[in-house]
């Protein structure tokens, strides 16, 4: 018999997730009220949800902050858990997260939780002394604000406590599908500190963009320990090197006088 003192709302928003949806669904079966906010898909995302839930709403904007904020307002329950398609649910987090539930304080209105990522079937975890993936996704209701940044960040009034069981993501399944991900990222970062520092020279040099190249493998392969994790982890270390290289390299194209 399962003991439930507080209820939750899962949260999902998707755009052409047919691949990985149905995993992050099926993990979400325990909750007490699905809710799915798609953004216009085309590839049979719609489908996998309607097998799911019944609360499969169409969103028009591309307006993330708002979507997310519609999308967090539709959901019922005392607590809202907010997922994204590529990520599913753990069956230890699950019971984390109705423990904690039954003897939350008053004064704490959400918990951060830790992702862990999963590539070609093996699980990378962070390395010891460096600050986890960790999110704010369990938020309880009319306690909650989406920030206006460009990651939509959830954010609560009141205390924010923390849960110890990661949440499961895999963002990216081939080598390929890794390498076309770190090409959007490395533009979305790119725009993200001229926006954030300005046009600087420091910025603008051969070779500070080298010192940064090195340094970020440095990161990955040995502190990370990327070239001790085989092949796919050695891959992974490569791909975050060549992010940087490709984040600083699109910050000289785009203030190039």
């Amino acid at each position: 018999m399962t003991y439930k003192s507080q209820t939750v709302s899962a949260i999902v928003i998707t755009e052409n997730n047919a691949t990985t949806l149905e995993k992050a669904l099926s993990s979400l079966h325990w909750v007490d009220d699905l809710v799915v906010f798609d953004r216009g898909s085309t590839d049979g995302t719609l489908t996998i949800a309607r097998g799911f839930t019944e609360k499969v709403y169409f969103h028009p904007s591309k307006n993330l902050t708002m979507v997310r904020r519609d999308a967090l307002s539709t959901g019922s329950c005392d607590w809202l858990l907010l997922v994204e398609p590529d990520e599913w649910v753990e069956e230890m987090l699950r019971h984390e997260i109705d423990g904690v539930l039954l003897n939350t304080p008053a004064n704490l209105n959400g918990y951060t939780l830790p992702r862990q990522l999963k590539f070609q079937n093996q699980w990378f975890s962070t390395p010891v002394g460096e600050e986890p993936n960790r999110l704010l996704r369990l938020v309880r209701k009319n306690h909650w604000e989406v920030g206006e940044d460009w990651a939509a960040t959830l954010k609560v009034g009141g205390d924010v406590g923390k849960l110890d069981r990661p949440m499961g993501y895999a963002p990216y399944r081939t080598v390929e599908e890794l390498f076309n991900e770190i090409n959007g990222q490395s533009t979305l970062s790119a725009y993200r500190h001229l926006e954030a520092h300005g046009v600087s020279s420091k910025d603008q040099g051969t070779f500070s963009l080298m010192i940064k190249t090195k340094l970020a493998a440095w990161r990955e392969f040995i502190f990370k320990g990327g070239i001790f994790k085989g092949i796919t982890g050695q891959t992974l270390a490569m791909a975050n090197t060549v992010e940087v290289f490709l984040k600083y390299a699109k910050i000289r194209a785009l203030t190039k006088k």
